[in-house]
């Protein structure tokens, strides 16, 4: 009776010990899985210059006019191996890509895995009569297994007059004016030194309208009836890409002219 007790009791003590051992396996397994799956994570980039995963940064827009960038990287070092698929929506306003093409809450689109990639992607919104602000949400949201949220917040400022500034920096082959219209359509004059700066043509609103050498060092362009409360946007290639054409907003009469 004794030895038959004596063999249930190892028996059960067998059951335990081999209990706690799958136990043990399974908690390694689950934790290496999970220590796996944080860096694979860790390694899914889906960026943007505007966008934030960690916050919801706000931004001020003088105009009605703000292009931003969704990435499928950080740096030249970290890129997204496989391609990403995902929505862009706003809370108002329009939604396009770079080739014009309309981005709804349905429209899907993919930036290549593998290699650096990106998408350029502009929000407007008409003012309506009297109003002098608007503040727009915009969303980026990756499908499928590693799913990411970007956000930020657009406060569009509607220039009561014509304004326009420059964006530039060192080290950068061209300078980017925004020229902001008032609540007015109206002609516009812009004067530069064309020995500095070389107006990109192939804009709708310039393309075989500059005329050069009005004096000795500027060239210039008229566009004629801009419409109001409107964004023009003009690309200035820069021969001198240590140069820096940065200007501040600025109330215009009709005539610019580029330092």
């Amino acid at each position: 009776m004794k030895k038959r007790r004596m063999i249930a009791g190892v028996s059960v003590l067998l059951g335990l010990i081999i209990v706690l051992c799958v136990a043990l396996m399974l908690a390694k397994y689950k934790i290496n899985l999970g220590e796996q799956s944080e860096i694979t994570s860790k390694n899914f980039y889906f960026s943007s210059n505007f966008l934030k995963s960690d916050e919801v940064p706000t931004y001020e827009i003088y105009g009605n006019t703000v292009t931003f960038q969704v990435l499928n990287y950080v740096d030249d070092m970290r890129i997204n191996d496989s391609e990403i698929v995902y929505t862009v929506t706003a809370t108002k306003g329009n939604l396009k890509t770079a080739d014009e093409t309309v981005i709804n809450e349905n429209t899907e689109l993919t930036l290549t895995g593998g290699e650096k990639s990106s998408d350029s992607i502009t929000l407007t919104y008409d003012f309506a009569d009297g109003e002098e602000q608007k503040e727009i949400t915009v969303t980026a949201k990756s499908k499928g297994v590693y799913a990411k949220t970007l956000t930020a917040e657009f406060i569009f400022l509607k220039p009561k007059s014509l304004a326009y500034e420059i964006k530039d920096e060192v080290n950068r082959n061209y300078a980017e004016m925004y020229i902001y219209m008032g609540n007015t359509a109206q002609n516009v004059t812009l004067l530069w030194d064309n020995a500095k700066l070389l107006i990109d043509e192939t804009n709708d609103y310039i393309f075989g309208k500059v005329q050069n050498q009005t004096s000795p060092e500027k060239s210039s362009v008229l566009i004629e009836n801009i419409a109001a409360d409107t964004t023009v946007k003009i690309v200035f290639f820069k021969n001198d890409i240590t140069a820096d054409n940065t200007s501040p907003i600025t109330n215009s009469n009709g005539t610019i002219t580029i330092p």
